[in-house]
């Protein structure tokens, strides 16, 4: 028979079996020593209890007698008095709770566990290797457990610590300067260079007729490539700073690390992260479902991936490699695959392939990129930058040809072919919560999912967040998908900035996104909201969506793009909205306080902006926006009347409410001049 046992702060006793209210325990610890899988330790008064993490490794009940008492109480309502519930403190020092199995193959079968009424404040994880869960979750870390209900609880006031960046070890990085640069060589190799020459005289010869663009000079291979390993060096200089990947000091309030509990009518407030998720964060193969919960005022810290100031999600991690997983895992990865990676790059008559005459669509679209893109496989596109003197281009791109082929021959070396197809139908999945007042050094002031990580909301409200960067209430991306169902996204703000430079690098502004920024990711609304959100001299006041590369990992160049193909599948996106939907209010131009920003460039698409990038191995994107002229209404777009970067010979008078720029096809359309995009019932349609 499962037994109850009792804690008392004064009252309590220091040994005995503890099931009596008249003789219960003095702390958690011991209630919890003493309970025995199925029972149930209530805490009787409301006082602090300081005592080191407490970890619930088997099924149990761990509860308030406030709450017994109160079943209704809600401390995710407004003007609920937290103090009424007893605390479970750390002292600032270390995790307050952990709840799971001994080890990761416990996870089918373990459960139920359930912690109800109580508050967790005062937590402080610290990422080590000795901790199942490297930091992740400051006040609870629930890690390899899916029946676990964290219930009408207070999460406040923890924190997460990151560890110090690691270096790349020197070995691997100059194996994949050999493999770089050898694969150039393979491009251009010794017997051919006279024929590519041939072929540069040849284009001469056209240059010569036309006019206007500069010859090129005949190739010297051997300087060539000792000038690509010293760009190589450049791109990646010895001592590279890795960060880490998987996890490692996520969830400033809580995290859940490979699991999949469920959060009901919880206040998570005021806690801070050195990584993902402010609040909350998401870790590995795990899908929580939140309903009736409040993440309010939580904040990424100064240092690690300061991303989702509320929520941070990061599920398709490799699961074959460490937990304790950073960049230089992944570039080890490529390191030891690299020969053979550069060898399945080559495709027969590379050489052959390069025409005079694609080498000269090359050079005019060179100098004019609204010459048509001459599309050229990989390695012919090699080619083609080295002998137009795009010697950085032409480096970057055969490294990343190096790690799609390294992916796409031994991609499930590293992931888990069963955890992806899973990842793929799955979501974490928020109901009636409200995520406000959240900030981000980064991306995604409320909320950010990124590797492959579905969200899907219903009746929630995103409202007064920052980001530093992208996406002031919600950041997508990297082939995850949002799903807003009957929701409202408002008041966010996107400053349209990198939190801090690398050394030596400037700060630069980044594309915006002032309610949702997405990149790479599906992106529905149904019957949602978004009002009031606002970005710097950046586009997307409502709404921004990018397909393009997804950019550097560690110093690889679209290290991560290769992931979204090569491993995520993801060649395609879509945006989505019903004509139930609303997107009103928003504004691009505006500092943090939305004054208007004077003679601001790049503020267009008040409403919602898309871009379809030029990138060989971006997906491609399609939009659907049901009733646009109803849908889409009363945003502003303070870049008017400009030339068309996209588009030549084109002055757009105003993006206020739409602006999707196709850069494949040079076209820009806006409210202006979308009457061909729109179809049946005034809908607007677009694919790439």
């Amino acid at each position: 028979m499962p037994t109850t046992r009792y804690v008392h702060a004064t009252k309590g006793v220091r040994s005995g079996r503890f099931d009596s209210e008249a003789k219960p325990a003095r702390t958690v610890a011991d209630a919890l020593r003493a309970a025995a899988p199925g029972d149930t330790v209530v805490i009787l008064d409301n006082a602090v209890y300081r005592e080191p993490e407490l970890v619930l490794d088997r099924p149990v009940t761990l509860t308030s007698d406030h709450l017994l008492k109160h079943p209704a109480a809600d401390p995710a309502a407004a003007g609920f008095d937290p103090r009424v519930l007893p605390a479970l403190h750390g002292g600032d020092r270390h995790r307050v709770l952990r709840i799971g199995p001994p080890t990761p193959a416990g996870r089918r079968g373990f459960g139920p566990v359930t912690v109800r009424g109580l508050r967790v404040n005062g937590g402080h994880a610290r990422h080590t290797p000795s901790d199942p869960g490297l930091g992740a979750g400051g006040g609870i870390a629930v890690i390899d457990a899916d029946e676990v209900l964290v219930e009408r609880c207070v999460i406040s006031g923890n924190r997460t610590e990151t560890a110090p960046f690691r270096p790349w070890p020197e070995s691997d990085r100059t194996a994949l300067r050999t493999a770089v640069v050898d694969l150039i060589g393979d491009v251009l190799p010794a017997g051919a260079v006279g024929s590519v020459n041939r072929t540069i005289d040849a284009v001469n010869g056209m240059l010569r007729l036309i006019g206007g663009i500069p010859a090129l000079p005949r190739i010297d291979r051997a300087a060539l490539l000792a000038e690509a390993a010293k760009r190589f060096d450049a791109l990646v200089p010895p001592g590279t700073v890795a960060m880490w990947l998987a996890g490692q000091s996520f969830g400033g309030g809580v995290a859940t690390v490979w699991a999949s509990p469920t959060l009901r009518h919880c206040l998570i407030r005021g806690n801070t992260a050195e990584g993902r998720g402010g609040g909350l964060a998401v870790v590995g193969y795990g899908w929580p479902t939140l309903e009736g919960c409040w993440i309010d005022r939580n904040s990424s810290g100064r240092r690690g991936r300061l991303d989702g100031g509320g929520v941070g999600c990061e599920v398709s991690v490799p699961g074959r490699l460490t937990r304790d997983l950073s960049e230089l895992d992944l570039i080890s990865f490529l390191a030891a695959r690299a020969t053979a990676a550069r060898t399945a790059v080559l495709s027969p008559g590379t050489i052959v392939g390069l025409t005079p005459s694609e080498l000269y669509r090359h050079l005019r679209w060179l100098l004019n990129p609204f010459e048509p893109n001459p599309v050229l496989a990989k390695t012919p596109r090699i080619l083609a930058d080295l002998v137009s003197g795009r010697l950085d281009e032409a480096v970057q791109l055969a490294f990343y040809a190096i790690a799609a082929s390294a992916l796409r021959l031994d991609r499930w070396s590293a992931w888990n072919e069963q955890e992806i197809t899973d990842a793929r139908r799955k979501a974490v999945t928020l109901r009636e919560c409200r995520i406000t007042g959240n900030a981000a050094a980064d991306d995604g002031g409320g909320l950010y999912a990124s590797v492959l990580s579905p969200v899907r909301l219903r009746a929630t409200e995103v409202s007064g967040n920052r980001a530093g960067s992208m996406g002031g209430g919600v950041r997508i991306t990297m082939g995850s998908a949002g799903a807003f169902e009957q929701c409202v996204i408002k008041d966010n703000v996107s400053r349209g900035l990198e939190p801090a430079p690398r050394p030596g690098e400037p700060r630069r502004a980044r594309p915006g996104g002032g309610g949702i920024s997405a990149r790479n990711a599906d992106l529905t609304l149904t019957g949602t909201r978004i009002t009031g959100n606002t970005t710097s001299d950046r586009p997307g006041g409502g709404i921004v969506h990018y397909a393009d590369t997804e950019g550097n990992m560690g110093g690889v160049p679209d290290m991560w793009t290769a992931i979204l193909r090569e491993v995520f599948g993801v060649t395609r996106v879509a945006v989505r909205a019903d004509a139930a939907s609303e997107v009103t209010g928003n504004g691009c131009g505006f500092d943090e306080h939305r004054v208007p920003l004077a003679r601001p460039r790049f503020a267009k698409g008040g409403g919602i902006f898309v871009l379809q990038a030029t990138f060989p191995d971006a997906p491609r994107v399609e939009v659907t926006l049901a009733a646009v002229r109803g849908t889409v209404h009363g945003n502003t777009a303070l870049t008017r009347g400009y030339p068309s970067a996209v588009q030549p010979g084109t002055v757009i008078a105003t993006a206020n409410e739409t602006c999707l720029q196709d850069l494949l096809n040079h076209r820009e359309w806006t409210e202006a001049n979308d009457a061909p995009l729109l179809k049946g019932a005034a809908d607007l349609r677009f694919r790439a």
